[in-house]
């Protein structure tokens, strides 16, 4: 049996060469693992019932290639490099199928619904590429013709539609009845065939946890008036119809929670300058911000990592490193061996004293030096002129006493000279006041 048969008949693939997501049977560019895991026990349990007959080299087979889809897709790694592939292929699947389409008129709503048919049955999300591949077909088609009554290409129109849809399949706001009634208002006005509207709203509800983050949502949920604002800036720069001759936006509004009255009130602000650019080029800027910071932190983080790797990859460099290593302990121990290094760093061994008064200095230092050295030698009576000393002995005789009376000159009186002993003053010689140098016998006075 040929594997596109077996991909339809076992499980239901119609597309002859599915992706990993198709394989499993998930919207294609899913991000949760736990959803991609739960789908691929699923198919493997569909498998299993053919491994037991004549089928089982293909079974097996097949479930090889769903136990490498899920592995692929439960790695962020692997993943991403997947997506980047898949992205390459579906573009080139684009291309040729618009050659392939657009051989007569290209300006034919007929046209386009038949190419982004083909397009799905290729396996090519569709509606979550829709922004992108309206802007090639716009870029290609010049003079595209006004579709609906809100008078603009089927281009933007689809675009609107998707978002219209997305908005009413997310927002859970209103009765279920009342949302389908406002996004089948919206296809009619905007002039969506049928077979468009419902390749869009398949697509948007086998992913609608995909679509719930998706940026008209988002914001939808965060600030419906700013998205509504959003949307009818987008419609005037094309040239349709936005104000009260407008009946699209008053549709969306519905889909949001929004009455007439506040959505005139917001279209009398749409000539002031958006806030929200502001906000996002701010936020774009802190975004970029956190991430060199993440980028940088994450590059610190691997680089033993990447720094262990390359020399794993090139042993040569651990046998310089350890020849390296080798020359510089042998030239370490000759200088060791030499006196001239010293190992550990440690300081050699204070010499042994010489004397038995001297202290053990250690080697390369000066010894301390003496205290005369350090202060000048105080005078001593004993250095004084002999002469002098003499003198001064015999005019004075061991035994008398020097009285020094406070302001009085002093005397140098000899003693019993008439005068008492208090008259005998000390710095006095010859008997003469204060002042008066005593007799030049060849000597000086200290």
């Amino acid at each position: 049996m040929p594997r596109e048969e077996i991909y339809r008949e076992w499980l239901g693939i119609t597309n002859p060469a599915p992706s990993y997501y198709g394989l499993l049977g998930v919207p294609e560019l899913e991000t949760d693992a736990t959803a991609v895991l739960h789908a691929g026990r699923h198919v493997k349990r569909k498998l299993r019932a053919y491994q037991i007959g004549l089928y089982r080299k293909q079974a097996l087979e097949l479930l090889a290639e769903v136990g490498q889809a899920v592995s692929v897709l439960t790695n962020p790694e692997k993943k991403k490099a997947y997506d980047r592939e898949l992205m390459g292929r579906w573009r080139g699947v684009v291309d040729e199928l618009y050659r392939a389409h657009f051989q007569g008129d290209p300006r034919d709503p007929a046209v386009v619904e038949a190419w982004l048919s083909a397009c799905a049955v290729r396996g090519v999300p569709v509606t979550r590429l829709i922004p992108p591949l309206m802007r090639m077909l716009r870029s290609r088609v010049r003079t595209w013709p006004p579709t609906g009554e809100h008078r603009l290409g089927l281009p933007l129109n689809l675009w609107l539609y998707r978002d219209a849809v997305a908005l009413g399949q997310c927002l859970h706001i209103g009765a279920l009845e009342t949302r389908a009634e406002a996004v089948k208002r919206v296809q009619k006005l905007l002039g969506i065939s049928e077979g468009l509207a419902r390749l869009v709203a398949e697509e948007i509800g086998r992913g609608l946890h995909l679509f719930s983050k998706d940026r008209i949502v988002v914001q939808a949920k965060e600030d419906p008036d700013g998205m509504l604002l959003r949307l009818a800036r987008r419609i005037r720069r094309h040239g349709g119809e936005f104000g009260k001759d407008g009946k699209v936006l008053p549709a969306v509004a519905d889909l949001v929670g929004k009455r007439k009255e506040d959505l005139d009130r917001l279209l009398e602000h749409i000539d002031a300058p958006p806030v929200e650019v502001s906000r996002r080029a701010a936020s774009a800027v802190a975004r970029r911000a956190r991430q060199r910071a993440g980028g940088l932190w994450q590059r610190v983080c691997r680089a033993p990592g990447r720094l262990v790797e390359w020399i794993a990859d090139r042993p040569q460099v651990l046998v310089g490193l350890a020849i390296t290593a080798g020359i510089m302990a042998v030239v370490v121990a000759i200088l060791v061996v030499a006196g001239i290094m010293h190992p550990g760093g440690a300081e050699p061994a204070p010499a042994p004293p010489s004397g038995p008064g001297e202290v053990a200095t250690p080697l390369g230092t000066k010894p301390p030096l003496p205290a005369e050295q350090l202060l000048p030698p105080l005078p001593r009576i004993e250095d004084a002129p002999p002469e002098w000393l003499k003198e001064f002995r015999k005019r004075y005789p061991a035994g008398a006493t020097a009285v020094v009376e406070p302001g009085v000159p002093p005397s140098t009186k000899e003693p019993g000279a008439g005068k008492t002993t208090s008259e005998v003053k000390f710095f006095g010689v010859d008997g003469t006041t204060a002042g008066k140098r005593p007799p030049d016998n060849g000597s000086k006075a200290p």
